[in-house]
């Protein structure tokens, strides 16, 4: 443990004892040794000299021609939606745009490794329940101010505010207090152990905005921001503009301008557009286009795998979803490998009907749920059902085609039980405002670093984004045990009961976690695929 360095020079957490020994015995991967030191305050650079130099398998950057070279104007397509208050938006391609101009405290990379960013440090005490963190000195907002804690004190106090409408007062709604320590240091102190505090900040909602900015402003009408670009035209729906900042704090961006381009959801002609060079970069490629992309000759296809995933679920107090033998019924039939195969081509990883990724640190693998189409049979005749049931499946393909092929597929394994499926298909811009009000429906859901992110917004009693309106204290209280845990043996047990906990409960349909795809002309250099969509293009360049 000698070898390993701390983000601020003191020792490390007593964790790191046992984690090391752990690691070099090879009880635990390499992945998760990285995960868990680098949350614990040890940079990445001494955890991963610990064990090695390895190279991940999963690599997801495309390989670089030639050396960097600075200027040039980037086009990327990409929605271009409302940006007013950041910690309200709801879509990642929001924050891409965003996150040009506006930064976070700490930085989770493309192998769910957390790095310093706007914090330069940070330390837990031994039990979790308190964080340090120390703030970069050097940063200046596009006005010339200077960034520091009363910045980051006025972005907690409005993300946990009382009045607050965002996500991230349930993500951060055990925070018992802030406390300012100096102009560049605050502490955190939590109502309950927390390890993933770092990864946590780095939420697309998360972006950290001028002390100044309050309820009712508009972001992108005065955009300030630390980042290495300034929005300088912005239109929904249709573009938007980057400068390069040349007062920015850090090490500058190589291009000159980001233009970003609504070109409609349509990703065939988007690619059209690439291959024709009207556009440089492709915020997204969806399966249906893979081999579109593959037979262009002037475009790199770009693959990772990602927790990304949809969800069938169902409204636990809504008829007849209220009834656990309906609900059952449902999840008995469901063919997830099916569903992977036929529906995303199998460009995935099976779901387990838990929101928990084997990709996920925390992941215990539980038994794959065997199909059963008698025993469903069995369970709805229980229910007073005894020659089928109709109910509805709203679908509204957010992201595409493959939405629908895969609730088709639910709906034929259903058939079978007596289990007679409407497929209710709307536009997404219908979707989107019952989303969370409908009886039974299908929702995309980004990846996110941990399992326990998304089972905190969607599972637990109360969440913001709480779509099915399930709430168990059994369940919150699982959670709660497992993100105190800082071993990963051990966290990973503690996960076997919140997984079972929800699988039992056949909240959802969750047939696959699918792999991420995005497209890029030849030129563009530095670019890489991110399993969140999170794409900081200041070490992005274009080749002559």
């Amino acid at each position: 443990m000698k070898d390993l360095t701390t983000l601020d020079g003191s020792a490390p957490h007593p964790a790191m004892d046992d984690l090391c020994t752990q690691a070099k015995r090879g009880q635990i991967s390499r992945r998760q040794f990285l995960h868990t030191a680098t949350l614990l305050g040890i940079t990445a650079a001494s955890a991963g000299s610990f064990l090695g130099p390895v190279l991940f398998s999963d690599s997801a950057q495309a390989a670089e021609v030639g050396t960097p070279r600075s200027g040039g104007s980037l086009r990327f397509a990409c929605a271009i939606q409302e940006i007013q208050d950041p910690m309200l938006i709801t879509w990642i391609e929001a924050s891409n745009l965003m996150r040009n101009s506006l930064e976070y405290l700490t930085w989770v990379d493309a192998q769910n490794i957390t790095h310093p960013y706007l914090a330069e440090s940070w330390k837990p005490s031994d039990d979790l329940k308190e964080w340090v963190f120390n703030l970069r000195q050097d940063v200046k907002w596009s006005n010339g101010d200077a960034f520091n804690a009363d910045d980051v004190e006025h972005n907690f106090q409005r993300w946990t505010g009382a009045e607050s409408k965002s996500v991230n007062r349930t993500a951060f709604q055990d925070i018992a207090s802030f406390e300012k320590l100096g102009p560049y240091q605050f502490k955190l102190v939590l109502k309950r152990p927390i390890l993933a505090i770092p990864e946590m900040l780095n939420a697309f909602t998360c972006a950290i905005v001028h002390r100044s900015f309050k309820a009712g402003d508009d972001w992108s009408k005065n955009p300030l921001g630390t980042g290495p670009f300034k929005l300088t035209s912005f239109a929904v729906n249709k573009e938007a503009t980057f400068a390069k900042r040349a007062d920015y704090w850090g090490k500058p961006a190589y291009l000159d301008e980001l233009r970003y381009v609504d070109m409609g959801t349509d990703v065939s002609t988007q690619l059209a557009a690439l291959q024709a060079g009207q556009v440089d970069v492709l915020y997204r490629v969806t399966v249906a286009e893979l081999d579109l992309a593959k037979r262009l000759p002037n475009a790199k296809l770009l693959t990772c795998k990602s927790a990304q995933t949809v969800v069938m679920r169902m409204a636990v107090d809504q008829k007849p979803f209220d009834d656990l033998r309906i609900r059952k019924a449902v999840a008995l039939c469901a063919d997830n490998a099916q569903m992977l195969k036929i529906a995303y081509r199998g460009m995935g990883t099976l779901g387990e009907d838990h929101h928990v990724a084997p990709s996920h640190p925390e992941y215990f693998p539980l038994p794959k749920r065997t199909r059963d189409v008698a025993q469903a049979k069995a369970l709805l005749a229980e229910a007073g059902h005894p020659k089928g049931i109709d109910i509805d499946l709203i679908v509204g393909n957010t992201q595409g085609r493959y939405e629908q092929d895969t609730a088709q597929i639910l709906q034929q394994n259903c058939l079978e039980a007596g289990i007679r499926i409407n497929l209710k298909v709307i536009p997404a811009t219908q979707y989107w405002p019952i989303w969370d009000k409908a009886a039974f429906s299908l929702t995309y859901w980004a990846h996110r670093p941990l399992g326990v992110m998304s089972l905190e917004l969607a599972y637990r009693g109360g969440g913001a984004w709480n779509e099915s309106h399930y709430s168990d204290p059994a369940f919150d209280a699982a959670l709660d045990k497992a993100m105190g845990i800082v071993d990963p043996k051990q966290r990973s047990l503690a996960m076997q009961s919140v997984e079972q906990i929800l699988q039992d409960a056949c909240v959802i349909v969750q047939p696959f976690w699918a792999d991420k795809f995005t497209a890029t002309s030849q030129k563009v250099q530095g670019f890489q695929v991110h399993p969140s969509d999170f794409y900081p293009m200041n070490e992005t360049w274009l080749s002559a």
